[in-house]
């Protein structure tokens, strides 16, 4: 048996596409074998707004996506990470799938079994440059967590109190 919510979160999952709170406007990694990888990121924000930041990581992705991080200021769990080639040659286009959830993760029914579970969040990105691809990734996904957030608050603020009367 299939229940209204069971639709809704379905279609939300395919077709929610959250307003563009960061988008990618730059970034600059170093890494070989002779030094820590690192990443300088620049991102803009909803309103325009220029962020900098620069983290050190294990490599170029984990370097780019600790910077990110400290832009952006929302704990998450990279659960899943994939790359693929999209054309051929050695200049291909390299597709990057990234599945997150938040640290504070929200919870979802699940459409099945009518467990809870905490609520993850996709995002893919494509591009010549494999590090390109995947912080374009991340950044969608981080778009769609805080567009989610943003559309559907905590329980406990959206309980309305009223006042008892005397």
């Amino acid at each position: 048996r299939v229940t209204d919510a069971d639709l809704v979160a379905l279609v939300s999952d395919e077709v929610f596409q959250p307003d563009v709170v960061w988008k990618l406007l730059d970034l600059q990694v170093t890494c070989g074998t002779l030094g820590l990888s690192t990443a300088t990121v620049k991102l803009i924000d909803a309103d325009g707004r220029e962020h900098v930041a620069c983290s050190v990581g294990t490599g170029p992705v984990d370097s780019a996506y600790k910077a990110v991080d400290l832009i952006i200021k929302e704990s998450v769990s990279l659960l899943e990470y994939s790359m693929n080639a999209v054309t051929e040659g050695i200049d291909a286009i390299a597709m990057t799938r990234v599945l997150i959830r938040a640290e504070k993760s929200h919870l979802s029914t699940h459409a099945l079994t009518g467990e809870l579970v905490h609520r993850t969040f996709s995002g893919t990105g494509a591009g010549m440059d494999i590090v390109v691809s995947s912080v374009k990734a991340y950044v969608s996904a981080l778009n769609k967590m805080l567009g989610f957030k943003e559309q559907n608050p905590t329980k406990a603020s959206s309980i309305k109190r009223t006042p008892a009367s005397s």
